[in-house]
């Protein structure tokens, strides 16, 4: 199975997709979650949640977390990434943040429209660095 080049992986994570969330937890198994990104090549993932979330409780307790992005239309492809997470609280700037990554997966109009409907107090930033990527391209 031919792995991605890493102009392609970037490219692909560019794209608007849905990624699911993996973090560990002692005696069970991992914490998995549907998430919204946005990734910087070269960079990190940054994932927006709420900071009294068990998401964010299992990132600070952790601090590593891995993502896994597919694409379900032929020619499947997926990465996965593992890393070391932050969580920060984005404070002032956490409506701004959220409207960003709305505008991202619903346009402009709907995504302002949540960003403006938003009201969570506590919304924190995950930023996941990668340290071990893995790419595939199947059929």
């Amino acid at each position: 199975m031919p792995a991605m080049s890493d102009e392609d992986r970037d490219a692909f994570l560019m794209e608007r997709r849905v990624g699911v969330l993996a973090i560990g937890r002692a005696g069970k198994g991992p914490l998995l979650a549907p998430i919204w990104y946005q990734y910087t090549p070269g960079g990190t993932i940054d994932i927006c949640m709420g900071g009294s979330t068990a998401k964010a409780a299992r990132l600070r307790a952790e601090g590593e977390a891995s993502v896994c992005v597919q694409d379900e239309a032929r020619p499947y492809r997926y990465v996965t990434v593992e890393g070391h997470a932050t969580v920060e609280s984005l404070g002032d700037t956490a409506r701004e943040r959220v409207t960003s990554m709305a505008k991202r997966y619903l346009g402009e109009q709907a995504g302002q429209h949540y960003g403006d409907a938003f009201s969570t107090p506590d919304e924190v930033i995950v930023r996941i660095t990668p340290r071990h990527w893995h790419t595939e391209v199947l059929g």
